[in-house]
């Protein structure tokens, strides 16, 4: 009679123990369900989200962001005092070329935030780089234009495509097209730089 007791004992035991194991496996499995269910409710929002309103908030905002770099530098593309190293593009180029260049890193910015694939978490830093970079970007007017300091706007640029290499990196890996379309904007900054170091070159030192 004591070894049946002890036997049903143990049955008893293993039989809560397993209840208790499929029980949380049960809660687990539920907590699996629930999470995919929201993170599909959200990519659903997410994705039915009017494209073109992101597209307005990203190109417009990066156009109006250009808009405060130029009347922070005033008389911008102004160079007539100074010997410029060779290269240097007529006036007219530079307002034409950094007008698209603003278009076309505002486009760039919304295919990294639209781009399904990238965390939220991931979306919101590269967004906090990105406006990091164009504090630096849009300052730098201010620096050599308006204040004509040219040495200080030098160190200021360098700054500023470190930071841009910084964003490239970032939007790579979230977005091929973000990323080439920011690579080409590196390729203006890096020519804007030389211009400026070639000018205080020929001028200052």
């Amino acid at each position: 009679m004591n070894n049946k007791n002890i036997n049903s004992k143990k049955s008893s035991e293993t039989a809560k123990t397993e209840t208790a194991l499929n029980s949380k496996s049960a809660t687990k499995t539920n907590n699996k369900t629930s999470n995919q269910k929201s993170e599909s409710i959200k990519d659903k929002i997410f994705m039915t989200h009017l494209w073109w309103v992101d597209a307005l908030i990203f190109i417009g905002g990066t156009l109006i962001l250009g808009g405060i770099a130029t009347l922070l530098g005033g008389k911008m593309f102004n160079f007539q005092n100074y010997k410029m190293p060779p290269g240097t593009a007529p006036k007219i180029v530079f307002p034409i070329v950094w007008a698209i260049i603003y278009v076309a890193i505002g486009v760039s910015t919304f295919l990294m935030w639209r781009d399904k694939e990238v965390k939220e978490k991931d979306r919101k830093v590269n967004l906090i780089l990105y406006f990091i970079h164009m504090f630096f970007n849009i300052m730098w007017p201010l620096f050599f234009f308006r204040l004509n300091l040219p040495i200080f706007a030098c160190v200021w640029l360098l700054l500023t495509v470190i930071s841009a290499l910084v964003v490239t990196f970032r939007y790579f890996y979230a977005n091929i097209a973000s990323g080439i379309i920011f690579c080409i904007y590196n390729v203006w900054l890096i020519y804007a730089l030389y211009l400026n170091l070639g000018l205080c070159l020929l001028n200052l030192i």
